[in-house]
């Protein structure tokens, strides 16, 4: 069972990805690559790893409702689900991955459905670049950048301390 290092190595990234691009391309480039990375889960799950997901779903007919949800708003069930991440990133890869959403809709709805959660963390790395390089200048910092830069970390903490406290993830770090 995934104890979180999936979702540790998708916050690295996006930390690295601001830290060593910037906030525009590091965006651009953490949200294509968790879009593809979703995506290639779901063809897994949709291929491979169908017989095996479904062995494990017929034991819980609520799943059938998320089915028949799925088929009718397939999109917008999506794009919920990864707005308010109720279910770990991976696990919701191969979960709809046996419903009937179409693969376009699944990586058009999961790209826009993490850009918040990537932007913020994003954002954070660019943050940290920027005191990396004060740490090399203090004497160029004015008070002005400086209240800016720590406004804008606590903005960032706490737009994500708020991010898992509705997805429930916060025991993650417990």
């Amino acid at each position: 069972m995934d104890k979180g290092g999936s979702w540790a190595m998708g916050t690295a990234c996006s930390l690295g990805g601001g830290y060593l691009f910037g906030l525009p391309v590091g965006f651009i480039a953490d949200s294509i690559g968790a879009t593809l990375g979703a995506t290639a889960a779901f063809l897994v799950g949709r291929t491979v790893g169908r017989p095996y997901i479904i062995s494990k779903l017929k034991n819980y007919p609520k799943f059938q409702a998320v089915t028949i949800a799925v088929e009718r708003s397939g999109f917008k069930i999506v794009l919920l689900l990864r707005l308010v991440p109720l279910l770990p990133f991976n696990m919701l890869n191969y979960l709809l991955s046996v419903t009937p959403v179409r693969v376009g809709d699944f990586m058009l709805a999961s790209m826009l459905g993490v850009m918040p959660i990537t932007f913020a963390l994003v954002y954070v790395g660019t943050t940290l670049n920027d005191l990396s390089a004060i740490t090399h200048g203090w004497a160029e910092a004015s008070k002005m950048r400086w209240i800016f830069m720590v406004l804008g970390l606590v903005i960032s903490g706490e737009f994500t301390r708020n991010s898992f406290l509705v997805s429930g993830t916060m025991n993650l770090f417990c």
